[in-house]
């Protein structure tokens, strides 16, 4: 079965987002199974995926032509971007429709040269954007699975007609959890639903956290800034540090603006220094973070699936994060696996104590944990969406179209 990745989002070049993982992890996953696997970008630069990549799957920019010029402008010219920012002021959706309709008419074409060479059985587009330059302005003839990487709910908020017409074109949806079955019905009543979550991978060895220790670490992954919300661990971590002198906070991801710059500051003024550390980016998060850490943290305020959660889980580790938090408070069992608390320092920091003074219970929800999110076992979702494309090309090869 020959796959397209359609990943039209505005950066894929060295991104070490989570959509770009998920792409990355389905290029290898449908690959390693037999499958021809092709990656279609789009960006003012060339380059490669930041996560690893099966080297048997190309990385194709639509912006470039086979001698490696950069022959389609990303930016949009002056009056249309004018335009767009004179509606964004009091009709957002209008002015994504314009930048949606304007950017489409470039990228159209030359999607469409690809799909005519490769040949596609089946299109996954990782963002309804990217659907609706496949379906309306490539005029795809393969079937097209949209992925919805956020919460339904939020997504679909800021959906521009015409994404909403092309998605409404596609073969399915598919969505992480079954909390947004309700809403993505709602949005597209006549499309079929496949709630797929991401696939976690299981390492062969658990975090260790029956051991005593020299330095405990509380570990929280993601870019710093204010959906990641790593100010209210931060503070809450700052009433808690003179009583577990032998704890530490490592935040891992990208680390620059006026969040993480705020942030840092306030590290400083606690005389924190020696104690949080922001520790940037790693290609390698099992080994570097979770093997090494005793409890997850994930203070955000809104998430589609939070893949660093449910990584740390499967690693064995109890996780603390905020019941408010779509996504995190279904993967998140509380006093089970860990604790969901309100977004306050002071609710943070009280289910950080408890952790903190009870080895045993962090060994006990940590299991917990572990044997929860089995239920994402990379094999598990990658037979989901192998089961899904193979099914979907042989419906749309049957009907001829």
């Amino acid at each position: 079965m020959k796959i397209v990745i359609a990943h039209f989002n505005s950066c894929y070049v060295r991104m070490p987002g989570g959509v770009e993982k998920v792409t990355c992890n389905l290029a290898n996953a449908m690959t390693a199974r037999g499958h021809q696997v092709t990656i279609l970008y789009r960006e003012s630069k060339e380059g490669h995926a930041y996560f690893p990549l099966d080297p048997r799957v190309p990385e194709h920019n639509i912006l470039y032509d086979d001698d490696g010029n950069y022959v389609i402008q990303d930016k949009l010219p002056k009056p249309i971007r004018v335009k767009r920012e004179f509606f964004r002021l009091f009709a957002p959706k209008k002015a994504h429709d314009i930048n949606a309709i304007a950017k489409g008419r470039s990228y159209g074409p030359a999607i469409r040269k690809w799909l005519d060479r490769i040949r596609p059985d089946v299109i996954v587009a990782t963002s309804m954007p990217s659907a609706k330059y496949v379906v309306e302005d490539a005029a795809a003839e393969a079937p097209v699975i949209t992925m919805i990487h956020s919460q339904p709910v939020v997504q679909f908020a800021e959906i521009a007609p015409s994404e909403k017409r092309a998605v409404s074109h596609c073969a399915g949806i598919q969505i992480l959890l079954p909390s947004g079955v309700a809403e993505t019905r709602k949005q597209f009543p006549d499309l079929p639903i496949h709630v797929i979550g991401n696939a976690v991978a299981i390492p062969d060895w658990q975090a260790d956290l029956a051991r005593e220790k020299e330095r405990y670490r509380i570990v929280c992954l993601g870019t710093l800034n204010q959906n990641k919300n790593q100010r209210v661990l931060v503070e809450a971590f700052a009433g808690l540090a003179d009583r577990f002198p032998e704890w530490d906070i490592e935040m891992w991801g990208i680390c620059r603006g006026a969040y993480a710059d705020g942030l840092m500051a306030y590290v400083k003024k606690q005389r924190l220094g020696n104690r949080v550390f922001a520790r940037g980016l790693t290609p390698n998060v099992a080994d570097d973070v979770y093997k090494r850490a005793d409890i997850c943290a994930v203070p955000s305020r809104q998430e589609g699936f939070c893949l660093s959660l449910a990584e740390g889980m499967a690693a064995g580790l109890p996780a603390v994060g905020l019941r408010s938090c779509s996504a995190v408070n279904e993967l998140i069992q509380d006093g089970e696996t860990g604790f969901l608390v309100d977004n306050s320092p002071e609710a943070m920091a009280q289910a950080l104590e408890t952790l903190m003074a009870d080895r045993s219970l962090r060994v006990r929800m940590g299991a917990a944990g572990r044997e929860a999110i089995r239920v994402y076992a990379a094999d598990r979702i990658w037979d989901a969406w192998e089961q899904l494309l193979e099914e979907t090309a042989a419906k749309y090869k049957e009907a001829g179209k």
